[in-house]
């Protein structure tokens, strides 16, 4: 009695065993793992078409070009404002003055460091980071004489005159590509914070941006 107790134990861990092995089994066939999604090779440069469309009725052109592998690329970018009549102006206070921008034209030229992330959704998200730097002009307006009313408004003492100046701004952006259009697909988009410093008007920059782009080849 006790011999067939010890052998219908040891067929049941038996029975057991090659159920929890089956099932390991079943699991690695019914959940694939992490797909490793290369739209960069290492070797092979590609150029990369990006702008924002969406920031045009503002008045705000961006767009420029990137030549890049799966770990690095090169930025070319350029940033412009038109003053228009559904333009936005920008305005701050900075060593007692009142300003507002008229008009703006920039050259970015930037270096990128990119790194891949397992994600969520079986598919490898890029990171990176970035180096750039911004020159170029502004006209703008400006007073010194200013106040503000009870209600939080600038009041202008004296007229707003016109000024230019140059600018360059240094800064370094961290931000990751985003798989909008899906993971092979030749559109994609890129969202980064960017934090600088403009030598011209002599004030800290931060920056949210969204930008498409299009991969050539």
């Amino acid at each position: 009695m006790i011999m067939d107790m010890k052998s219908l134990l040891a067929r049941g861990f038996s029975i057991a065993a090659l159920i929890f092995t089956f099932s390991l089994n079943a699991q690695r066939l019914v959940q694939p793992g992490v797909q490793i999604v290369d739209r960069f090779k290492p070797n092979i440069p590609s150029l990369v078409i990006k702008g924002n469309p969406l920031t045009l009725p503002f008045g705000y052109f961006d767009a420029g070009i990137e030549y890049r592998t799966q770990s690095s690329g090169w930025l070319l970018y350029s940033h412009g404002f038109l003053r228009g009549s559904n333009s936005v102006e920008s305005a701050n206070y900075n060593f007692n003055l009142y300003v507002e921008t008229q008009n703006y034209a920039r050259i970015e030229f930037g270096r990128r460091w990119y790194w891949q992330n397992p994600g969520t959704w079986n598919a490898n998200r890029e990171t990176y980071f970035g180096l750039t730097m911004n020159a170029g002009f502004t006209n703008y307006n400006f007073s010194d004489g200013f106040y503000y009313d009870d209600l939080g408004e600038v009041v202008l003492l004296t007229p707003l005159q016109d000024a230019s100046r140059i600018d360059m701004i240094l800064a370094a952006e961290r931000g990751r590509t985003r798989n909008w259009a899906g993971p092979n697909a030749l559109f994609y988009g890129e969202t980064a914070w960017k934090l600088g410093y403009n030598f011209g008007s002599r004030i800290p920059v931060l920056l949210y941006a969204i930008r498409l782009n299009y991969k050539t080849n």
